[in-house]
């Protein structure tokens, strides 16, 4: 087959060659870029979460050895807790919404990856049948 009568010659070019698997390889690239975000996002969320805990652990136990009175050193720690469950709560639902955002861009980015090989696939399909019938 020769190139004039070729639709697939132009591709094999080096110079075109390398900007089509950089056009290929973009959704690749956001995924990448979305699970890197997501992870820092995750670590930064857990790493301030264990520091406050560790922080306020800390203080809790200063707090502790400073009581005198059993029922005021209860009443410390039912306090302390309900702002460790507090904190993990929220910890949990910025977690989660960071997930969320990731799905979002995820199916955002097949849904625009498949649309385009859809693309390609029709054109090249055109092509092909412009070539039959030639």
């Amino acid at each position: 087959m020769y190139a004039a009568n070729n639709p697939f010659a132009d591709f094999m070019k080096p110079e075109l060659l390398s900007n089509e698997i950089a056009e290929l390889f973009k959704p690749v690239q956001s995924l990448v870029d979305v699970n890197t975000k997501t992870v820092e996002t995750l670590v930064a969320l857990q790493k301030a979460y264990v520091e406050e805990l560790a922080n306020a652990s800390v203080e809790q136990f200063k707090t502790l050895c400073e009581c005198k009175d059993p029922k005021a050193a209860l009443d410390l720690q039912v306090k302390f807790y309900k702002s460790v469950e507090a904190k993990m709560t929220e910890t949990a639902e910025k977690s989660v919404a960071a997930m969320t955002v990731a799905k979002d861009a995820y199916v955002a980015t097949v849904e625009e990856s498949a649309k385009k090989a859809t693309e390609m696939a029709e054109e090249t399909a055109k092509k092909v049948a412009d070539l039959k019938v030639a």
